[in-house]
């Protein structure tokens, strides 16, 4: 699990009867029952020292950090998205198995048609790491995600925010690259919308590239190439 204050943690085990919605479709269901052997809410960041976030956009008081137990990591990817929109706080998930861990996160705001909803914008799962081995990679991700080494605590969501941004430079540090000297920048992670552009212009650039790859007539190849241009050109600018 990612490096918290201990004053955070919660370590209440979850009966996984109360973790499957009696909405979901019994195929479903049973996909979790034969692929999530326990569930663990480790930690959850709760009052005003870092504050809450309630207007038309958000209702978020908490930041929560689960620790689920899968029989194969194969099916990570599928139980985090499915639970990333089921769990309407922003959240951490740490899905492991026997030897293998990944983190998935997500961007949420609320329903603007129903604000007992939220919609979920961005997901994102991590590379996979040995559990049992700490790598340059994994020591990386724990550094840059130590809630006593985040710059934008202004409140939940910029913290949140951070949380998944660094997590994504990390993850896909290859789409920019000197996208790792951002994580070294203060100025950018103490503004809220500094760091919105930037993972803006690093997503985008990211979709282009995987454009690119499909693209098969020339002309579309050529205005794909501009639009990379001009993303990579608005990261140097940062």
């Amino acid at each position: 699990m990612l490096k918290l204050d201990d004053k955070y943690k919660v370590d209440i085990k979850l009966p996984m009867k109360d973790f499957i919605p009696k909405e979901l479709k019994p195929a479903v269901k049973k996909k979790i029952k034969d692929n999530v052997k326990s569930c663990t809410l480790s930690y959850q960041i709760i009052g005003e020292e870092i504050p809450s976030v309630i207007n038309d956009e958000y209702n978020v008081w908490t930041i929560q950090f689960y620790d689920l137990e899968l029989v194969d990591i194969k099916k990570a990817t599928f139980l985090a998205n499915m639970y990333q929109t089921i769990i309407k706080s922003p959240c951490v998930l740490r899905l492991h198995d026997n030897s293998k861990e990944v983190y998935s996160f997500a961007l949420k705001r609320l329903s603007q048609t129903d604000n007992t909803q939220i919609v979920v914008t961005d997901t994102l799962v991590t590379s996979d790491f040995y559990t049992t081995i700490t790598s340059t990679d994994k020591k990386e991700l724990e550094n840059h995600l130590a809630l006593d080494n985040l710059i934008g605590k202004q409140n939940k969501v910029t913290t949140y925010l951070e949380m998944y941004v660094k997590a994504y430079i990390l993850t896909n540090s290859k789409v920019y690259a000197n996208s790792k000297e951002f994580l070294m920048r203060k100025d950018i992670w103490y503004s809220e919308s500094k760091v919105r552009k930037l993972y803006a212009n690093l997503r985008g650039l990211e979709l282009l590239k995987l454009s690119l790859v499909k693209a098969s007539g020339n002309i579309e190849k050529v205005k794909l190439n501009k639009k990379i241009k001009n993303h990579i050109s608005c990261l140097e600018e940062c």
